[in-house]
């Protein structure tokens, strides 16, 4: 990827830069105003001058048409006699003579090389400029037209260009009519040269006292150019370029208001010849009246275009603007070195207090910034050495505390480990080096890459997605080390920043092995006593049984209330003996949980059944509440029970009478830290409850609440530990909440729903 340009500026250039900012925009704000205000006023009368130059251009042109073909229809009624006469004595030679001198007067009112043909009612050639067609029929359709079967027509062609006399032209026909005007007796045709149109177009240049650079161009109704100024070069009748102006001047030639002359003026780009924008003024011919014959011809609503560049038009305006950026160039020269020197002295204390932060942050703390003026970067120079020996003296108290708190870290017997966000080790101590087996050049590293023993790696690599949830975790490992067996506690527990975002995790090791071993001797002492007690305490229920049913004697009140005292003590002390063997079993693993596919409402209900004696013996309202369709799961049916009549045992114990008792089976629940489903159970009562700091120590062995109610009630306070184990050994987990509006206890445990591939096979 190409590295990206940058453009560094220091405090030094940037005040520079600001002064010129300061001095130069002012000025260059009036250089844009001046040339804006000044170009419009300028813009209306050029745009009139050129409107009104146009107009002229474009009278000169009607002129040169108009004048000519006047002079030719007055000339005819002189010329009726002679062609009558010519007519009816062909070969007169006084006739001749009148026609030939009637033939130049005619030639020299149609303009230089124009040509002259005069015919009799047959259309017979009695005198022609041209000498070759005389005494010629003439077969044309001019003739035909202007003789129109004896009434006699007008007729004007369009102008044309003639390319060999390089010269517009113009063929008319005129019908001569006898004195009484009723018959024709005789055509005259002309086509009349016209030098000064093209002249009028080119010679606008310089002159009006409009300066350099105008040109014209003389154009019909459709936007067909007739002449134009040499610069344009345009050959005759194509179409002009069509610029915005163009297009005007041509719309309105277009009109239907044929009673006035139309013009106007626009500022555009130029047309393609040229590159700078124009300014232009356009002209439009108003309707000839009077002459119906010259109606519909490409010389009738003709347009001038006249333009001159910007550049020209405007160049008093560019002067004036030029002087003023002359000006703010000599301001710059100026300014430039008069702002370095004010920069400078207000930069230069700046720097002082810039390499004095460089050396703060290098950890000196002596650099002291020297003290030069009174004003506000002065004041900045004092509290930065007033913030240097604050911070200072912060410095040394930190490093203070931090040499405590890791020599306090250092001297903990748990091994402890704090990694960052990344998962890299950032302190370990001691305890957690020997526990590891890592040195402390390894701080920097990847905590699971670190640690020799796989299956401790291989924990703590599991353990990362509950951490990045802000989750705490508790671990147990069994490691293998140094050819001995161990067991490593371990507690993860991230920290935070101010937004909640983790920053880093804190690892406790602690070898607990020892007790474990302990745990290990205290549960084979408890199943062993649990096994030795059984079988007496068994004989001892018997016998009390035997003398009760008075298969022995008879006994008397007395004795009897003393042996169901000593049968009733019995039986707890055998429900304890198999609570001990149980989670003794349990933890030790030597019950092996049953896979087979079982329906959790169907245990459920039949537990409430068993048990719904105790809960009627209280009035206590005992319901279950299942979903419908509930899925099936794997376990083992009896130990599922026996979790429900612990719980519900529990619950019956604690719930005063004519309380309630609910138990939930649904399917929304989730296991947790993933996203399985789960079968979520709830048994919930209107009892005492349970404090929230004894909840997590409700599931310890022989815990019992400190209460008195509870303390009345007895037990061997194994039952939830039993639970737990049941549950946590099936998938699931096991937790209290309040219950019914925040009174009494709500005991909720998850079983996964997973159903293995061989069941009912």
């Amino acid at each position: 990827m190409p590295k990206r340009l940058s453009f560094k500026m220091g405090l030094r250039g940037q005040l520079v830069l600001l002064f010129l900012l300061v001095s130069l925009i002012p000025l260059l704000i009036v250089a844009f105003l001046a040339r804006e205000f000044g170009v419009r006023a300028l813009e209306k009368t050029i745009g009139e001058n050129l409107e009104r130059l146009a107009q002229e251009k474009l009278d000169n042109a009607d002129n040169n048409i108009s004048t000519p073909l006047n002079a030719l229809r007055e000339e005819i009624n002189g010329v009726r006699d002679t062609v009558v006469a010519a007519s009816i004595r062909p070969n007169d030679t006084a006739s001749q003579r009148r026609l030939t001198n009637i033939l130049k007067r005619l030639e020299n009112l149609a303009g230089p090389r124009s040509e002259i043909i005069i015919t009799n009612s047959q259309g017979q050639v009695i005198q022609a400029s041209n000498s070759r067609i005389h005494r010629r029929k003439i077969d044309a359709v001019w003739w035909d037209r202007a003789y129109n079967e004896g009434i006699g027509h007008e007729y004007v062609d369009d102008i044309q260009y003639d390319d060999d006399m390089k010269i517009h032209v113009l063929p008319v026909t005129f019908p001569i009519f006898t004195a009484a005007g009723t018959k024709v007796v005789g055509i005259m045709r002309a086509i009349i040269t016209l030098p000064n149109l093209s002249d009028a177009v080119r010679a606008t240049q310089g002159q009006e006292g409009m300066g350099q650079g105008l040109e014209a161009v003389l154009m019909t109704a459709h936007g067909r150019v007739i002449t134009s100024s040499a610069k344009n070069k345009y050959a005759f009748e194509e179409h002009i370029e069509m610029t915005d102006a163009a297009m005007e001047a041509i719309n309105s030639a277009k009109t239907d208001d044929q009673s006035a002359a139309f013009s106007g003026y626009e500022r555009e780009s130029g047309i393609e010849i040229q590159v700078d924008k124009r300014v232009y003024g356009w002209a439009r011919t108003q309707q000839w009246r009077g002459e119906p014959w010259k109606a519909n011809q490409n010389f009738t609503d003709w347009t001038v275009l006249v333009s001159q560049p910007e550049s020209v038009a405007f160049s008093e305006i560019n002067l004036l603007t030029e002087k003023i950026l002359t000006f703010t160039l000599i301001s710059c020269v100026i300014v430039i070195p008069i702002a370095w020197l004010v920069s400078r002295r207000i930069v230069k204390p700046i720097m002082h207090i810039a390499r004095a932060s460089r050396a703060i942050g290098q950890g000196d703390f002596n650099h002291e910034v020297p003290v030069t003026s009174n004003n506000e970067v002065g004041v900045l120079a004092q509290e930065f050495n007033s913030m240097r020996d604050d911070l200072k003296d912060a410095i040394e108290l930190i490093t203070k505390e931090e040499k405590k708190m890791t020599a306090i870290v250092n001297s903990l017997a748990e091994g402890l480990v704090l990694v960052d966000g990344n998962y890299r080790v950032l302190h370990i101590n001691p305890a957690a080096e020997h526990l590891l087996n890592v040195g402390a050049d390894q701080v920097g590293e990847e905590l699971t890459l670190i640690v020799q023993d796989i299956t401790l790696a291989r924990a703590l690599k599991e353990s990362e997605g509950q951490i990045s949830l802000n989750e705490t975790v508790n671990l147990e490992v069994t490691l293998d080390q140094r050819g001995e067996t161990s067991t490593l506690r371990i507690v993860a527990s991230p920290f935070l920043d101010e937004a909640g975002a983790v920053l880093g995790t804190v690892y406790v090791f602690d070898d607990i092995t020892r007790e474990k071993e302990i745990d290990q001797m205290k549960s084979d002492f408890v199943s062993l006593v649990s096994h030795e007690l059984r079988t007496p305490m068994t004989s001892i229920i018997g016998f009390v049984s035997l003398i009760l049913d008075g298969k022995t004697g008879p006994i008397n009140d007395k004795q009897r209330r003393s042996l169901v005292r000593v049968q009733h003590q019995a039986e707890r002390l055998a429900a304890l003996i198999n609570d001990l063997l149980d989670i003794s079993r349990i933890e030790a693993g030597r019950i092996q949980m049953k896979q087979e596919e079982i329906s959790v409402s169907e245990i459920a209900e039949q537990r409430i059944e068993e048990i719904s004696p105790q809960a009627d013996a209280k009035s206590i309202e005992l319901r279950l509440f299942a979903s419908e369709s509930l899925p099936h799961t794997i376990g083992d049916q009896e130990r599922i029970g026996q979790v429900f009549t612990n719980l519900i045992g529990n619950a019956i114990k604690f719930t005063p009478e004519s309380g309630k008792i609910a138990v939930r089976i649904s399917a929304n629940g989730t296991l947790s830290g993933k996203s399985d489903k789960a079968l979520h159970i709830e048994v919930i009562d209107t009892g005492e409850g349970i404090p929230i700091e004894e909840r997590e120590r409700v599931f310890n062995r022989f815990h019992q609440l400190g209460n008195i109610n509870t303390r009345q009630e007895g037990g061997s306070g194994l039952g939830l530990s039993i639970v737990k184990s049941i549950v946590e050994s099936h998938g699931g987990r096991v937790w209290v909440d309040d219950g019914y509006e925040g009174r009494g206890s709500n005991f909720q445990f998850t079983l996964p729903i997973e159903l293995k591939k061989d069941v009912g096979a």
